[in-house]
């Protein structure tokens, strides 16, 4: 059995799999994680495993502490994202690639794995990021924007009387009420900001990108975008689980 953590700033998430079969998958808010609920969860399905593989991939070092504490503890092997990811032969324009986060080069390699080339990675996280793979088969660099939940909150607690309103798909763009007023902001807003970014990048670069979505809000724009090959909340995941099968085992 394979464990994935895909340790984020606002969730974690962590994925069981069978080899390249999904099994199942537990998110946690990363600022109230619980050691029972973690160890529950891997014995339950990883118990009578002969094989066990834990890949930690982290952008927060004090959650990633809580998971190799636990880990070392209880006598569980486990590997880093970042440990791997130094031995990857990747093909790249980015200045400085210590710098980039571990899940922003594990969609990329996994992306790459499956389409070898023109795809631009939108990941909505905890922030939006804009990742892309060029025509080359290149890590080209990408955008990072303020995520849509991380926005939404900053907007409620900056303003005396807005409140704070969960995301989702609005059909019409002017709202009738304060609350319809920010969703169809943010929905639309959002929608026209991946939309005009995606378009400048292509004329930029000359190319044509087909479009991978993930993250949690992922699903909300998926009849919104051209050229959406793979709507995925889990690939960053998978991704990690494409790193054990092929260079952990």
């Amino acid at each position: 059995m394979n464990v994935t953590i895909d340790i984020g700033n606002t969730s974690v998430i962590l994925c069981i799999f069978n080899k390249n079969k999904f099994i199942s998958s537990l998110k946690l808010p990363t600022s109230r994680l619980e050691k029972s609920k973690v160890l529950n969860f891997i014995k339950n399905f990883c118990n009578k495993s002969k094989e066990k593989y834990i890949l930690i991939s982290s952008v927060v070092p004090i959650a990633k502490k809580f998971f190799i504490d636990l880990f070392d503890s209880n006598n569980l092997t486990y590997f880093n994202a970042r440990d791997v990811l130094k031995s990857f032969k990747l093909k790249t324009n980015i200045k400085n690639k210590k710098t980039i986060g571990d899940d922003r080069l594990i969609n990329i390699i996994f992306a790459k794995y499956l389409y070898l080339n023109s795809i631009i990675i939108i990941d909505f996280g905890t922030a939006t990021t804009i990742d892309i793979l060029n025509k080359k088969g290149a890590y080209d660099g990408g955008v990072i924007t303020p995520g849509i939940d991380l926005s939404l909150k900053s907007l409620e607690e900056g303003t005396a009387k807005l409140p704070l309103v969960k995301f989702k798909k609005t059909k019409k763009i002017v709202g009738k009420s304060t609350m319809e007023a920010i969703q169809s902001g943010f929905f639309w807003g959002y929608i026209s900001m991946i939309q005009g970014l995606v378009k400048k990048i292509q004329r930029e670069q000359n190319c044509k990108y087909n479009i991978i979505l993930t993250g949690g809000n992922a699903k909300y724009f998926k009849n919104s975008l051209e050229n959406i090959i793979k709507i995925d909340e889990f690939f960053n995941s998978r991704g990690l689980n494409f790193l054990i099968n092929n260079y952990l085992k």
